[in-house]
């Protein structure tokens, strides 16, 4: 059976290193780029000239969304969210999901991978190996 892309329904997950240009790049590509800080969530996305975020915090049933224009200063913001989380995904996904249906999709994928039970102690996710000992 041919796999048709446009048809494709797949949420590819993966960690990307906390830059700032490497955010705006896949902002640039139409991805989902997903912010972590401790517990909470940030979902950028990119399209009609602005930056569109959406927060979350796990097991909440509201978040928050904000936009703004595609410029200098929030592209300055853009970069310092990078640099300043605990760890930054990215989503490439189809565009004729549904966006919130891909922000749930990530978020369940990210807490299974790096469920954080410890949170407030380590205040980090370590995506290291053990040293050796």
């Amino acid at each position: 059976m041919e796999n048709n892309k446009d048809n494709n329904m797949d949420i590819k997950l993966d960690v990307l290193p906390k830059e700032g240009n490497r955010l705006l790049k896949e902002l640039g590509e139409g991805n989902m780029v997903i912010a972590r800080s401790k517990n909470d969530f940030v979902y950028i996305v990119a399209f009609d000239d602005m930056f569109h975020l959406f927060s979350h915090t796990p097991g909440a049933q509201e978040g928050s969304q904000k936009q703004l224009p595609i410029d200098e200063k929030n592209t300055a913001v853009m970069r310092k969210i990078a640099e300043m989380s605990d760890a930054v995904f990215v989503a490439e996904f189809n565009k004729d999901l549904n966006l919130y249906g891909v922000m749930y999709t990530a978020e369940e994928g990210i807490l299974e991978l790096f469920p954080g039970d410890d949170r407030d102690s380590d205040g980090t996710v370590d995506f290291g190996f053990p040293e050796d000992e």
